[in-house]
């Protein structure tokens, strides 16, 4: 199966919403909104097969130098597929084009996928506060058990 992975457009708003919806349904994603998709449309990638929308993944900017990888979901008909991992890596390749010492993090439950894709555990202490903006939103506010995580070069394998 060809996979494409390509910048989302507003267009995708609709299926992106879909694709993230079982995800946000079980706690493991913040929910988004058809709006927020659509004004920050340009900080979506998404994977495609048979011209259907099968992953997708975004970036937030803190500032120049702090992202976050975020919004990470495929399609359970395709997982184990690789796809996370090129949609991870597509992201971090365009976030580094644009901003070469950027410091790229995520919160996440699955630690192990993140490894692999060059990203290394640190203590959620080290971030700095205003990334927690989002918590209140998370139904695990009060008992958060995702990993921070930051991308390097040299945790790559």
């Amino acid at each position: 199966m060809k996979i494409t992975i390509r910048k989302a457009i507003s267009a995708d708003a609709e299926h992106i919403l879909a694709l993230l919806s079982p995800y946000v349904k079980k706690g493991i994603l913040l929910p988004r909104s058809k709006e927020e998709i659509v004004k920050s449309s340009d900080t979506f990638t998404v994977a495609i097969a048979k011209e259907k929308i099968i992953g997708v993944v975004s970036h937030y900017k803190y500032n120049n130098k702090l992202f976050e990888i975020r919004s990470l979901a495929v399609s359970s008909r395709h997982h184990h597929k690789g796809i996370g991992k090129q949609l991870v890596a597509h992201a971090i390749e365009d976030i580094l084009l644009q901003h070469k010492d950027a410091k790229i993090f995520c919160l996440t439950y699955k630690p192990s996928f993140f490894k692999k894709a060059g990203f290394m555990v640190v203590a959620k202490e080290t971030l700095p506060d205003k990334i927690w903006k989002d918590c209140q939103y998370c139904q695990h506010k009060d008992n958060c058990t995702e990993t921070a995580m930051v991308y390097s070069l040299r945790s790559r394998g």
